[in-house]
């Protein structure tokens, strides 16, 4: 009898970035960042958020926040540059520009909606990427920030909708056990994907005179999970909005990020 290889482990980190509501003091922006990294390569992960913590002396015990922490532009640059040597990582970005959700979707009237809808977007690339992992298919475990006074059984019932549709292309067989909802402070890869959801945050909202901040984000540009022929389009950077949004950015990339 043949012997049946192992599958590989992933583990995947998400964190959020904006806020959910729709008024106009709002953030135009909702976002989640993923971190997945094979569980091999966790170590360099953890010895990374372990470094970051002591040079940025956040009290231990305490999680790595990029709003609390990493408020200046040395800080940003340094978090940017340690994040930016891990080898084994493919970050994932799903924005919801949310002037283009439509008057009638459901996602304006009800938070649970927005959050789930885009969850289950940054959940189906995550096991994606975990279907077409190089050196073959993984399994993964999926840690999600625990959002306070939310209710995460609804994602999980979400999730599980999403499983049963007909017709769908992603491989919701390799999640490994349920999926958690978790403090950040008990968590490297939830604080690593703080820092990356905060990257973006930068680069992406203008700022009282109308200037961002993308130096962050370019340099862990390369991180982002890309196609074959080397675009993050859909793959790594999945835009729910209008694409001229985002391509009118004064430092957007020609050819997209």
């Amino acid at each position: 009898m043949g012997v049946t290889a192992t599958r590989g482990l992933l583990r995947a980190y998400i964190d959020e970035t904006g806020d959910r509501g729709i008024q106009p003091s709002s953030s135009p922006f909702f976002a989640f960042a993923a971190v997945v990294t094979p569980d091999e390569a966790e170590a360099d992960l953890r010895a990374a958020m372990s470094s970051l913590r002591r040079d940025l002396k956040v009290p231990a015990g305490k999680a790595l926040h990029w709003n609390q922490h990493v408020k200046t532009h040395a800080r940003r640059q340094h978090v940017a540059g340690v994040l930016a040597q891990l080898a084994d990582v493919q970050l994932i970005y799903i924005i919801v520009e949310k002037a283009a959700i439509p008057a009638s979707a459901e996602m304006r009237r009800d938070h649970a909606v927005f959050y789930n809808y885009a969850a289950g977007i940054v959940t189906e690339r995550i096991l994606l990427s975990a279907g077409n992992w190089p050196g073959g298919s993984r399994n993964v475990v999926t840690r999600f920030g625990h959002v306070r006074g939310f209710d995460h059984r609804k994602t999980e019932a979400y999730f599980q909708i999403k499983k049963t549709l007909p017709g769908t292309f992603v491989p919701w067989g390799l999640i490994s056990g349920r999926v958690h909802f978790d403090d950040q402070a008990a968590w490297d890869g939830l604080q690593a994907a703080d820092q990356y959801a905060g990257m973006l945050w930068a680069a992406l909202k203008a700022d009282e005179f109308g200037g961002h901040d993308e130096s962050h984000l370019m340099k862990i540009r390369h991180q982002i999970r890309r196609d074959p022929a080397g675009r993050s389009r859909n793959y790594g950077f999945k835009i729910l909005g209008n694409e001229a949004t985002f391509t009118g950015l004064p430092w957007w990339p020609q050819g997209g990020l």
